[in-house]
C-alpha cells in the first residue's frame, strides 16, 4: 500500500508567540527534526508551509529532503495544508501529523497501518472515545469532501472525520501512551517541556 508522510507546519502560532514551533528545540534538535527522524521509513515525507515562508526557508527543507507543498487556502486551520496535500502527493494515502507533535513514533504508524482496508477512507486513534484528527491516516479519497467542506467554510477536521469512512483505534487497547499526541502550543507548555528534560 503506497502511504507517505505529511508534517503540518504552516500554522500563524499566534499562541507560540509568532514563533515556528517546528523549530523549537529538545536536547538541540528541533521537533521538526526529531519527527523527520520517526517518519525514515515513508519514500516521500512532506512539508506543508503557509505562502508566508520565503523561497529561502523552502529550499531550506528541500535540503532536508523534504517535499515542501505551499497551501492553497490561506488561515483556515490544519484542513487547509491537509487539502492541498493530499491533493499533491503521489500517494493514495499520507500519514499526518504536525510539527508541534515531537512525541509521535514508529509503534503509533505501525498501529495505523496494520489497520488500513479497502474502503477505509481513515485511520485514526481515539481515547476516550475523543477523536485525535493528527497522528493519523487520511485516503485520497477524501478530497472532494474537503473541498465541500471548505467552500462551506467549514474548516474542523472532525467534520471531515464524521462524514468519512474511518477506523477507529481506541487508544486503551495498545500499549501507547497519549503522550504521542501531545502537542505543544504556547510558551509555558514549552518551557515545562524543557523543565521537564532538564532534570
Amino acid at each position: 500500500m503506497n502511504i507517505g508522510a505529511l508534517i503540518l507546519m504552516g500554522g500563524q502560532n499566534r499562541r507560540m508567540g509568532g514563533n515556528i514551533k517546528g523549530l523549537l528545540k529538545i536536547d538541540e534538535e528541533t521537533f521538526l527534526e526529531r519527527i523527520v527522524s520517526v517518519l525514515d521509513d515513508f519514500s516521500t515525507i512532506y512539508l506543508s508551509v503557509n505562502k508566508r515562508f520565503s523561497s529561502e526557508e523552502i529550499k531550506k527543507y528541500e535540503e532536508m529532503g523534504l517535499s515542501v507543498i505551499v497551501d492553497t487556502y490561506d488561515d483556515i486551520g490544519p484542513i487547509g495544508g491537509m487539502y492541498s496535500s493530499l491533493k499533491k502527493c503521489k500517494e493514495d494515502y499520507l500519514f499526518i501529523t504536525a510539527c508541534d507533535m515531537p512525541f509521535i513514533n514508529k509503534d503509533l504508524i505501525n498501529e495505523l497501518r496494520l489497520n488500513i482496508k479497502k474502503n477505509v477512507d481513515i485511520v485514526l486513534f481515539s481515547k476516550d472515545r475523543l477523536l485525535y484528527p493528527l497522528g493519523a491516516i487520511y485516503s485520497k479519497n477524501v478530497i472532494h469532501f474537503m473541498e465541500e467542506l471548505i467552500n462551506s467554510k467549514e474548516y474542523k477536521p472532525l467534520k471531515l472525520i464524521r462524514n468519512s469512512n474511518f477506523v477507529e483505534l481506541p487508544l486503551e487497547n495498545t500499549n501507547l501512551s497519549d503522550n504521542v499526541f501531545k502537542n505543544i502550543n504556547t510558551p509555558e507548555e514549552y518551557d515545562h517541556l524543557i523543565r521537564y528534560y532538564n532534570k
